[in-house]
């Protein structure tokens, strides 16, 4: 009877603790859960990056921010070539052929930042590069977010808001910057 008291207690004990560490991972996964934002620009940039993949290169410009394109062409009518990180199309050198998502990051209202590692063939050396750092910026547009500008190399922490800020201005809808203006103002007010 005694064995059996024990066993009881001792499966209670355990469920307790098994409970507990339920609602402490339940607890992280609230603090770690991304933002509306953040979520609809992984969804786009796992979009871009899935069609450059398979080179579907009309859908990966439908989800290249216009500016971005404006860039492209002006490079292209500029140098008869189309040197850009967003031109996948135009680099022959290297093919995207798989990607991992990292970390990502509000970097002002309509603006989401973030880290991808990459791997790429490379056709000149026939080999993969593993893991190539990458960040890349969606901007809100259009009532979606799109991609406007790729960071080889680079990880989340080297590119800083204030140079989102003062490299892209009128990139993201100027509803959005509004409407976070608006947001500040009446959080303010209610202090």
């Amino acid at each position: 009877m005694v064995a059996f008291a024990i066993s009881i207690l001792m499966a209670a004990a355990v469920q307790t603790a098994a409970s507990d560490a339920e609602t402490e991972s339940s607890v992280q996964s609230m603090i770690n859960e991304e933002t509306p934002d953040i979520f609809l620009a992984k969804a786009t940039l796992q979009q871009y990056l899935s069609r450059v993949v398979r080179k579907d290169w009309d859908g990966a410009r439908r989800l290249t921010h216009s500016k971005a394109l404006a860039d492209i062409d002006a490079m292209r009518k500029r140098t008869g070539r189309e040197v850009n990180n967003l031109a996948p199309w135009a680099n022959r050198e290297s093919q995207l052929k798989t990607f991992r998502f990292g970390n990502a990051r509000e970097a002002g209202p309509g603006v989401v930042l973030i880290s991808v590692g990459e791997d790429n063939w490379h056709t000149e050396e026939r080999g993969m590069s593993d893991d190539d750092s990458a960040v890349y910026l969606l901007f809100r547009s259009h009532g979606g977010f799109v991609v406007g500008d790729k960071k080889s190399g680079a990880t989340l922490d080297e590119v800083t808001d204030d140079s989102v800020r003062i490299g892209y201005p009128g990139w993201v809808d100027h509803q959005v910057t509004a409407q976070a203006r608006r947001d500040a103002s009446s959080r303010s007010k209610h202090r």
